[in-house]
């Protein structure tokens, strides 16, 4: 339990406005109420929550295993001061109500802290709020409890044993990857080396390696961060987020040194994610040459074990899933029991594709080859994302739509 914290990071104001709204927004009902559903949310392990302003209320919604589910409203007389309550812990400026803003606070317990990181948008009834929680721990899952088919596994583990080169981890946002990542390089530190990462967030802390984040006001840039901790020569690195033209630079050139390295991106899958190198002005001789393999991956909600329903695959179904699939093969539907809250879903299960790139298919990446094409050449003796989809639709892990969906 949650029961005492306090929160950092926030700023005094001095102005007569500011000061009046600060009161209000220090209102013990209105503290209370945000503290509450703070501690609720992150009590349940949630890791986002949304107050999302109506035309006659507040209503404050948190995620958790992908799925939202309502806390509580709050009337509209008191909508504002909640709004400024919480533009206050984030250090925004709660005397400006039409411009988008971001903020940063962190709850602060005997038993752990948690980082909060706020994001605020105009809209027609008043000020929405989102908040993404991260919580910082120690990076303790492995690879074989990630939900990975056997045989990718052994692949997998086998191109983890090359000591040079880019290990790629891509899918979108929310799909679990930074969990992936943490889990490889586990799989490879040791006493003997030296490792490193920077992200926009720690989410995890892995003993034995150098961990850094730009923090709040810093006077340089995650791009200028990543090429400084490739000079201090670390054998395994780790890159948290490649989206611009200098970051992949670092990257691709910190891969063709003797030393791991491993990369998060947003991309739809593999060669989507080659395709971006591409774009961000790196030559393909120099991706082939530093890229060992892509691991792509989605998160979806798991069935509950205690009330899920089987039933049989129609011919409609068979055909949107575009290949035969054994006879008398049964999908899952959620129903909903005690035991899963009755949503009919409890925590989360991965679907992943590794793709290592062929000669051939390294030719034809430097031969400019399009997209469509490269795509098809990958996946020629690839278990796909979609077929990993399937199989744990079948065994009852997921549902075939949310596979179907995700893809």
């Amino acid at each position: 339990m949650v029961d005492k914290f306090r929160f950092d990071n926030q700023k005094k104001s001095t102005t007569p406005a500011s000061t009046m709204q600060r009161a209000a927004s220090e209102d013990k009902a209105v503290t209370k109420e945000v503290d509450d559903a703070l501690r609720e949310a992150i009590e349940s392990g949630a890791t986002d929550i949304h107050f999302e302003p109506m035309q006659d209320k507040l209503v404050i919604r948190m995620r958790k295993d992908g799925e939202l589910s309502v806390l509580r409203e709050i009337p509209e007389g008191i909508r504002g001061n909640v709004t400024n309550r919480l533009k206050v812990l984030a250090t925004m400026d709660f005397t400006k109500t039409h411009i988008p803003q971001g903020g940063f606070f962190k709850m602060v317990s005997d038993e752990k802290s948690v980082e909060m990181y706020a994001h605020l948008l105009p809209t027609l009834y008043g000020e929405s709020i989102a908040i993404n929680i991260q919580y910082k721990q120690s990076a303790t899952m492995r690879l074989n409890q990630l939900g990975m088919a056997k045989t990718l596994l052994e692949r997998y583990r086998k191109i983890l044993n090359h000591d040079t080169g880019l290990f790629l981890v891509t899918g979108p946002p929310g799909s679990g990857r930074r969990t992936t990542v943490y889990a490889s390089i586990l799989e490879v530190l040791n006493p003997g080396l030296l490792a490193m990462g920077y992200d926009p967030v720690v989410k995890y802390e892995i003993a034995g390696m150098v961990q850094g984040k730009l923090e709040e006001k810093t006077e340089f840039t995650f791009a200028e961060a990543v090429s400084e901790m490739f000079k201090q020569g670390p054998d395994i690195a780790y890159v948290g987020d490649i989206v611009n033209d200098a970051e992949a630079h670092s990257t691709i050139h910190g891969s063709l040194a003797k030393r791991r390295v491993f990369g998060r991106m947003t991309a739809n899958d593999s060669i989507s994610a080659v395709q971006n190198f591409l774009d961000m002005g790196m030559q393909p001789f120099l991706v082939t040459a530093a890229l060992v393999g892509v691991v792509n991956q989605r998160l979806l909600p798991k069935l509950c074990t205690s009330c899920r329903e089987a039933y049989p695959v129609d011919d409609l179904l068979q055909k949107e899933i575009g290949y035969r699939l054994p006879q008398g093969t049964s999908f899952y539907r959620a129903k909903g029991c005690p035991a899963c809250g009755n949503n009919g879903y409890k925590g989360v299960v991965g679907l992943y594709e590794l793709f290592i790139p062929t000669e051939e298919v390294r030719k034809m990446i430097v031969a400019k080859e399009s997209p469509r094409v490269l795509r098809k050449a990958a996946q020629e003796g690839m278990s796909t994302l979609k077929q990993d989809g399937v199989r744990k639709a079948m065994a009852g892990y997921c549902t075939i739509e949310e596979v179907l969906n995700v893809l």
